[in-house]
């Protein structure tokens, strides 16, 4: 069985790939590595390099792009602690 290793480029540090050892194969595991915040950034660029340990060893990459989703992480803040409210017919 031919060893293949992975690497990922380009994460800033949000990013890491863990290692799933199986029987038959090696996978990967794309992980975060701290919370990520849409109104902080919205989009990350990575760049996986998976090579074999042939000779020439052979490469190949993919970009990918991880879309960051928003959620209501700051409840709406209002002045008054009671509010009115007014029906018009």
């Amino acid at each position: 069985m031919l060893q293949v290793t992975c690497e990922l480029l380009q994460a800033d540090g949000f990013f890491t790939l863990q290692t799933l050892a199986r029987l038959t194969s090696t996978e990967y595991k794309l992980v975060t590595s701290s919370e990520l915040d849409r109104e902080e950034r919205d989009e990350y660029q990575l760049r996986i390099v998976c090579r074999d340990a042939g000779v020439p060893s052979l490469s190949r990459s993919r970009d990918l792009v991880v879309r960051v989703a928003d959620t209501n992480d700051h409840e709406p803040q209002f002045e008054r602690r009671s509010l009115t409210r007014i029906d018009h017919a």
